[in-house]
């Protein structure tokens, strides 16, 4: 556990998100929500939730109802949020889309030149990000791979947002945690595709995300090992394994996906809970802007839920898989 700040000036915003954090989806909830047999039961019971005040015209509204609920948390944080860096971490993934849409249109349709965003122009980023953006359009001219660009930017803002939040050890480890979770799951891609064609040497360490306590060495060595090697590596503590039991059920359910032939849905909700729990170590702060990022990312994970439940129901996903959406940590 992580030592929390102190900061006496968020007092007021922690009792703010003590109120709110009573009106999040509990477990019940989500249950009713999981077994509404359609879209307009599942509207039904969003209805008797906080939800409510959103939905204006039934099922066709939930998408437009859960964007407002967005921008609610994102008002929120902007309004008790006194450290600057702490707004500017949170801004560069919505920086980040719009840079990786606007570039890869740039390179596909041989547009206008690509300008970098405001918001990354200044000079504590703007020759980094210069310099990626560079790498990356002569790379897509040789291989007009869409996807590259994705990678490549992905880790660049994850090496942003580490920078960003170095006055924060609790933003740094989630961070680490973050990264360490992406990059087991991109292992476990590579080694189900191993036959494939490509380089997955060179596709490991292309989307590497930094900050992690687990070494690209160690996930390039594991390409090539058996299964139960690599859960022995990631999923032991020193000096047992370079890795830590808390990563046991997540490679054990990213290992049975591949064997089974079946999503990786559940990994990724395994994932999710981890960030989750660490985030929950909050519960008792009384002070600092940590509770205040608990709870934005808490009820930007419930948008992200309702968002996949809805869109389960409209395509007819039977409940079983359905239940598998849902990240949820008490």
């Amino acid at each position: 556990m992580v030592r929390l700040s102190e900061n006496p000036e968020y007092g007021f915003a922690v009792g703010r998100v003590r109120a709110l954090e009573t009106a999040l989806l509990d477990r019940a909830r989500y249950e009713r929500l999981v077994r509404a047999p359609g879209v307009r039961e599942f509207v039904a019971a969003l209805a008797e939730t906080a939800y409510s005040r959103f939905l204006e015209g039934g099922s066709t509204d939930v998408p437009q109802a859960l964007d407002k609920a967005t921008a609610e948390n994102v008002a929120l944080l902007v309004q008790y949020a006194l450290d600057p860096w702490l707004l500017e971490l949170f801004r560069l993934p919505a920086v980040f889309h719009g840079l990786k849409t606007a570039l890869k249109n740039s390179l596909s349709h041989n547009g206008p030149e690509f300008t970098i965003p405001d918001e990354l122009a200044n000079p504590k980023f703007a020759s980094r990000v210069g310099a990626v953006v560079a790498e990356v359009t002569v790379s897509f001219e040789k291989e007009r791979d869409s996807a590259a660009v994705d990678v490549v930017m992905d880790r660049l803002m994850q090496e942003l947002q580490l920078q960003t939040a170095e006055p924060s050890e609790f933003m740094i480890e989630y961070l680490g945690l973050h990264a360490d979770l992406e990059n087991l799951r991109t292992l476990v891609r590579i080694k189900a595709q191993l036959g494939g064609g490509g380089d997955p040497r060179r596709d490991m360490g292309a989307a590497y995300l930094p900050g992690g306590r687990l070494a690209l060495t160690g996930f390039v060595e594991s390409i090539t090992e058996p299964w139960d090697a690599v859960v022995d590596r990631f999923a032991k503590a020193p000096p047992h394994g370079a890795g830590s039991e808390i990563f046991f059920e997540y490679l054990e359910q990213g290992t049975a996906a591949v064997a089974d032939k079946r999503s990786f849905t559940r990994m990724e909700r395994y994932g999710r809970e981890m960030e989750l729990g660490y985030l929950r170590q909050t519960r008792y702060a009384t002070f600092g802007y940590e509770p205040l990022v608990t709870y934005f990312l808490l009820q930007r994970n419930e948008v992200r839920n309702l968002r996949q439940l809805h869109a389960a129901k409209l395509a007819g996903v039977v409940e079983e898989t359905t239940q598998e959406l849902v990240a949820y940590v008490e």
